[in-house]
């Protein structure tokens, strides 16, 4: 279970503050503050309000104790330099979000829908198999691009949880996928620019929760990769467009491949090879001209999708007065006014 103490202790981390730093600007020690963080000392109304304007968060935010999901964040993925205290901070975080959708899930009396089938996987050919079967189950044609991946994993029961990334202090996390409670999760930021890239990492994660992956000799990061890839460009629609076999390709069959199945440059470009239309010569040469035309950024990135799920969720039990204004606005972190106007 998460108290006050846990609360206050993640919005001063989220602050960016050190002990000593938050003690200075509320006007008491280091010690203290850290008493109070440990529940050793309880605060009065008072105190909790010079906490909440000192933190810049709400006094709801402060009290909420939601009860902590068991994870095992297996499938956590991160770069190396992500460790310590803000890896520590992030998985709080994130169990703390999860926390707060499970509830709301409860109190709409939800039960997913999706009925976890897994895919025995024991080579980069079973991930391509096991992403045509995951299509044929949605319905989905193998030479027709996905247009809302979020919309359809919804749709089917799984649960896409965005965590802020304020002043891109998680910029290091790449995602993570997990089965809580029996409901199947996606974890991904909230601040992802590029709509290819944020695409990719939840097909990526949904390999993770769907390939049964009984060997650990393999690399289980290689075949949901493959996973992914042939999910959102299967190998029909590829060579429909590129053909079975190609000495060069232009930089327009790239872009137009790009805009239609809503994947990157480089995702296509690596799918080419993979699937041997290119040889290694022409997927280095592609790669240089891609990195020349588009530098660091890319003059065209594909917009990212947006969950409406919990948003929607809150508000239903908001007006069907299951919850009160002040909760409804509390699990969005917004104001009245705000809730109000979103509502609009």
């Amino acid at each position: 279970m998460m108290g006050f103490g846990d609360n206050l202790k993640r919005a001063r981390l989220l602050k960016g503050l050190s002990l000593k730093e938050a003690g200075k600007l509320l006007g008491m020690s280091a010690v203290a503050v850290s008493k109070y963080e440990k529940n050793m000392i309880t605060p009065n109304s008072k105190k909790i309000i010079e906490f909440a304007d000192a933190y810049q968060v709400s006094v709801s935010s402060l009290l909420k104790i939601y009860e902590v999901p068991k994870m095992k964040f297996s499938s956590f993925r991160k770069k190396a330099r992500l460790k310590g205290g803000a890896l520590e901070l992030l998985k709080n975080v994130i169990q703390n979000q999860v926390a707060k959708y499970l509830e709301v899930l409860n109190l709409n009396s939800y039960t997913s829908s999706f009925r976890m089938k897994k895919y025995d996987c024991n080579s980069l050919e079973d991930a391509e198999v096991a992403a045509n079967h995951f299509r044929e189950s949605i319905k989905i044609s193998l030479r027709q691009p996905i247009s809302d991946l979020i919309s359809i994993l919804e749709n089917l029961g799984i649960i896409i949880i965005t965590i802020e990334n304020t002043e891109s202090r998680f910029d290091d996390f790449d995602g993570l996928s997990e089965l809580v409670s029996g409901v199947p999760i996606i974890v991904i930021l909230d601040n992802i620019q590029d709509g290819a890239r944020q695409r990719f990492t939840i097909a990526h994660e949904l390999g993770h929760l769907i390939l049964n992956i009984k060997d650990p000799t393999l690399d289980k990061e290689k075949l949901c990769h493959r996973f992914a890839s042939a999910l959102l460009m299967p190998k029909g629609a590829v060579e429909n467009e590129f053909g079975i076999k190609r000495d060069n390709v232009s930089f327009y069959e790239l872009e137009a491949f790009k805009q239609e199945y809503r994947v990157s440059y480089a995702a296509i470009n690596y799918r080419l090879k993979d699937l041997n239309i290119i040889n290694e010569y022409l997927y280095k040469k592609l790669s240089i001209e891609i990195n020349k035309i588009i530098g660091r950024k890319d003059p065209k990135p594909i917009q990212p999708e947006v969950s409406y799920q919990f948003k929607r969720l809150v508000y239903k039990l908001e007006a069907s007065k299951v919850i009160s204004l002040q909760k409804a606005c509390e699990y969005l972190g917004v104001s009245v006014g705000e809730f109000k106007l979103i509502g609009l």
